[in-house]
């Protein structure tokens, strides 16, 4: 049966097709670009979502003082919103000023190499923990549907995780218009909850939540609501909250997939994403401390219910569905609708994610701090190697977490607000410089202006930091900070890597070095390796003649002597005109044996180069492989180390055409291919003679070699006892 490969490939590329979604070439890599309608959900769905896990983490970090101190949750999320509003103030000002080109870009310009790599591992884990939180928070809204499920958590996490993926493959543009109507279901069914809850609330008839008759019991001690220890619980549900701008980070890095004006366009998208996560966080925080929504992290502890803990394997409903809830008292099917809704918002806001890891492991990548395969761009125009690198670390995290969204916000905020301050304190470096050789009065008040606003954002974004660290040092943060120094560890080991390659091979431009390249090897010797003497091997002895080398050598190995005898037999059949050697191998390794016998020639003649040829046997199936040897790969990766040595590997398909096969065959007849007569290699029976007489052939280099093969020549030891023998007749 023949087989074409054509065929394979064509398969292969359905499939990918498939996947992936067909290619974009060069030319229209700019209609990837998105108007603001779909840049707003795809690039501002990670902040908006935030509100459905943002206002549970507030709520349970208050929690641990008691149910009192959820009164004050309405006013954590108001400033939350002023101080988000405002750093959002000032990074849109800078996406209009000089921060288009993106935020490593620009912190490697005005800050250095090594702040730009903290600023990169801060970013890169604030993406991985995007996707595990909002995929984890997912799967809890699910679970509060159907609670049967809860076992299943981390699984329906995971499978989230991989179907994002498979969608994040067919590329930027695709990615707008998926995200385009699942956000704004969410926001019309979220904003007509709020209006119904003002409504009721402002009529008095607003019920209370499920959880309303829960009883609290404080993990803090007695007093705690009082001076340092107030400050403190205050401090962490605030820097629990902020978590709600997470976007922020990712439309900076992000310009270049906006339409034109890019600049403009990123600037108010990002604003129009503040404005709305603001507004949303506040009204839910809000409506939660009226219903009275109770949450613990520990229910088996802190939590009761009639006066009994429920257990371990009791799940909280999250305070979004809570309040809608009791909202919709008496309809809880427009509550339950308006879950898959945030169901859908938090899936987009993980395929932000997948948007803005790659920008900024490509940017990376360019100056050489993370391998340069993450600079690759697919043919639908994405970075596909950013893409799996970010599920594959998100299911790691997620499954380390148990999907817990609680541990795994800990880890969020640190590399979030750490990005944030280093980019604002790059864009007040730029313009102090730029303040100092501007002469002009109207110039340097604009720029005076311009670094008071800057100034504000890297004062306001580093007591933010501050803040988070010493709260919640013991509750995560010096996990994350790890995370982020294990992370810079790499892309500094990875960046010497490439700059001791970088210096191994320049050629320097002077005299020496030109006549270095320039200069030939003194002699070009070619060994083709041979195991069988089938198809393959004789193909790979017809190159290396096609080559015309100063020498050519067949190499076999004495592992079996019957094995030895029948490639002898068929070699003096053949009447090849290459000289035959065998070597021997007292412990059957042939690897060795080939390697030991190449660095012995090389001693020989160090300026020669030796040129190995391999024939490898290529089968259609992969599972084909198992059932041949792995000698030829083993052979090739020994002699990638060895210098002045090079390689050919000499492939042959089963599927080969039929124009080579029919030649070899009429050779292993002993036709000859001009006159399609009997040559003296056959006898009157047709079958190869034993021994071949004298053959003329060209063998390269230019000269005809006359070759008999009547013996072949042994290199190396044949016999072990034949050795200790001529070793004994030496000795006096």
């Amino acid at each position: 049966m023949t087989y074409s490969l054509n065929s394979v490939r064509n398969r292969w590329d359905k499939m990918r097709i498939a996947l992936t979604g067909q290619p974009v070439s060069t030319r229209n890599l700019s209609a990837v670009a998105l108007p603001k309608r779909y840049a707003l959900p795809l690039f501002g769905a990670d902040g908006i979502s935030s509100v459905a896990y943002a206002a549970d983490q507030m709520i349970l970090t208050l929690a641990a003082a008691g149910a009192s101190a959820l009164a004050f949750s309405p006013w954590i999320g108001l400033g939350v919103a002023m101080v988000g509003l405002l750093v959002i103030g000032t990074y849109r000002y800078n996406i209009n000023q000089i921060a288009s080109e993106g935020d490593i870009q620009l912190v490697h310009r005005k800050l250095g190499a090594l702040p730009s790599i903290v600023m990169g591992a801060s970013s890169l884990m604030d993406y991985m923990l995007t996707v595990a939180v909002s995929m984890s928070s997912a799967s809890s809204f699910l679970v509060a549907l159907y609670p049967q499920i809860q076992d299943w958590r981390t699984l329906i996490a995971v499978l989230l995780i991989v179907a994002l993926t498979l969608f994040a493959l067919r590329g930027v543009q695709l990615l707008g218009k998926i995200a385009y109507w699942p956000l704004y279901v969410f926001l019309a069914l979220l904003g007509v909850t709020l209006i119904v809850g003002w409504v009721r609330a402002a009529t008095g008839t607003l019920p209370l939540a499920e959880s309303a008759t829960y009883v609290i019991a404080p993990e803090l001690e007695t007093h705690s609501l009082e001076g340092l220890a107030l400050v403190l619980l205050l401090a962490r549900s605030f820097s629990a909250g902020l978590v709600a701008f997470s976007g922020v980070s990712t439309i900076s890095n992000s310009v270049k997939y906006f339409r034109r004006p890019k600049k403009y366009n990123a600037a108010v998208t990002m604003m129009l994403m503040g404005l709305i996560t603001s507004v949303l966080l506040v009204s839910l925080l809000g409506f939660a401390a009226a219903t009275r929504v109770h949450m613990v992290h520990d229910t088996t502890r802190f939590l009761f219910i009639d006066g009994h803990t429920p257990g371990e394997y009791f799940h909280q409903k999250p305070a979004l569905y809570q309040v809608a809830l009791a909202i919709y008292q008496g309809a809880p099917f427009f509550a339950q609708l308006l879950v898959f809704a945030t169901v859908g918002v938090l899936i987009i806001a993980s395929l932000t994610a997948f948007t803005g890891f790659p920008v900024i492991a490509s940017s990376l990548a360019d100056y050489q701090y993370l391998p340069v395969f993450f600079r690759s761009v697919d043919s639908r125009g994405l970075y596909a190697n950013g893409v799996l690198a970010l599920s594959a670390f998100s299911i790691f995290l997620t499954c380390i977490f148990g999907s817990d969204v609680y541990s795994l916000i800990q880890l969020y905020i640190v590399g979030m607000c750490l990005s944030m301050m280093l980019v604002q304190l790059a864009v007040v470096r730029y313009r102090m410089r730029l303040l100092r050789i501007t002469l002009a009065q109207m110039p340097r008040r604009a720029l005076l202006r311009d670094i008071a606003v800057s100034t504000v954002g890297v004062v306001v974004t580093t007591a933010v930091l501050v803040t988070i660290v010493v709260t919640k040092f013991a509750a995560g943060a010096w996990l994350s900070l790890g995370m982020i120094a294990l992370m810079v560890g790499g892309m500094v080991v990875t960046r010497r890597h490439y700059d001791a390659v970088d210096a191994a091979l320049d050629i320097p431009l002077n005299a020496e070095s030109v006549a270095d390249v320039a200069a030939l090897p003194s002699r070009v010797h070619a060994i083709v390796y041979v195991e069988r003497v089938r198809r393959p091997a004789v193909r790979a002895l017809s190159y290396a003649r096609a080559g015309r080398p100063s020498t050519i050598e067949a190499l076999t190995v004495n592992n079996d002597r019957a094995a030895l005898d029948v490639v002898k037999k068929r070699w003096y059949a053949l009447g090849i005109p290459v000289p035959l050697s065998v070597i021997d191998s007292p412990y059957r390794d042939t690897v060795e044996a080939v390697v030991s016998y190449i660095r012995r020639r090389r001693k020989k003649s160090p300026r020669d180069i030796l040129v190995v040829y391999l024939p490898e046997f290529v089968v259609k199936h992969w599972w084909q492989r198992i059932l041949h040897r792995r000698t030829v790969r083993r052979l090739k990766q020994a002699l990638l180390h060895e210098p002045g040595v090079m390689t050919a590997t000499v492939p042959w398909a089963m599927h080969e055409d039929e124009v080579y096969d029919e030649i070899f065959d009429q050779r292993l007849q002993g036709k000859d291919l001009a006159t399609n007569e009997p040559t003296a290699e056959a006898d009157t029976d047709g079958s190869a003679a034993a021994v071949a007489p004298k053959i003329t052939r060209s063998a390269g280099g230019g000269r005809e070699l006359i070759q008999s093969n009547r013996h072949a020549v042994y290199r190396g030891r044949l016999h072990e006892a034949d050795a200790v023998a001529r070793e004994k007749k030496r000795q006096p």
